[in-house]
């Protein structure tokens, strides 16, 4: 019986705790918890310590994200194609036809008259032709019926022309369409003071051109007749 109370003695005075040390204290229930869970403990302290305290996303992937430098940051059409558009400076800037390819030069087949306005360059026609298409021919190369502006003139281009003798007179780019008295030239100016000859204009019925003798004088003319003709030009 003594050894029994002996072995009965020695096991009510084990003390696991003495021989594994303080697990719960230092390691489940850590100091000062207020008798918190072994699990929640667990969490807090191993949990945390785990390598996952400083997680893969501490430095996430995003942060330099890929898109930090965009590839919008400056974007391809910054400076867009069209910034100096193809037609900025466009092609017909100078029109092809600024000189056009069949322009001729002016007063071609003209000469200068002695006593007439050198300014002036003349072509003579020596056939009877209706005023209304002298006019035309004389516009189809870039002149006009001859206006003689001065007595002297009237002469000059009277002597190059050379009219024959049986109609003695060549057309000049003067006429009274309205029969109004108004006399205007083919360039659409009033002629003023007209130097026609004694008793001219007789106004008979038609008589709406200008014709101009070797004298330099006017005479009013049919819108049928015909005569020898000069074109005037100015280069």
């Amino acid at each position: 019986m003594r050894y029994l109370a002996l072995i009965v003695l020695a096991s009510c005075a084990f003390d696991p705790r003495a021989a594994t040390g303080t697990l719960d204290a230092a390691t489940i229930d850590g100091p000062g918890d207020g008798g918190a869970t072994p699990d929640a403990d667990l969490d807090a302290a191993a949990v945390d310590a785990a390598p996952d305290a400083q997680v893969i996303d501490a430095q996430v992937i995003d942060a330099q994200v890929i898109d930090a430098q965009v590839i919008d940051a400056q974007p391809i059409d910054a400076q867009p194609i069209d910034a100096r558009p193809i037609d900025a400076q466009p092609i017909d800037a100078q029109p092809i036809d600024a000189q056009p390819i069949d322009a001729q030069p002016r007063c071609v087949g003209y000469q200068a008259v002695t006593g007439a306005p050198a300014t002036s360059r003349y072509r003579r026609v020596n056939t009877l032709t209706l005023w209304t298409s002298a006019a035309a021919d004389c516009r189809s190369d870039g002149g006009y019926l001859v206006i003689p502006e001065t007595t002297g003139e009237a002469t000059a281009v009277y002597s190059f022309v050379n009219p024959n003798g049986s109609s003695p007179f060549y057309w000049a780019g003067i006429s009274d369409p309205q029969r109004d008295g108004i006399w205007t030239t083919v360039e659409n100016q009033t002629f003023a003071n007209p130097p026609f000859a004694p008793g001219q204009p007789n106004a008979r019925m038609g008589e709406i051109y200008v014709l101009v003798s070797s004298s330099g004088q006017f005479y009013d003319w049919f819108d049928n007749g015909t005569q020898e003709y000069a074109c005037e030009c100015i280069p």
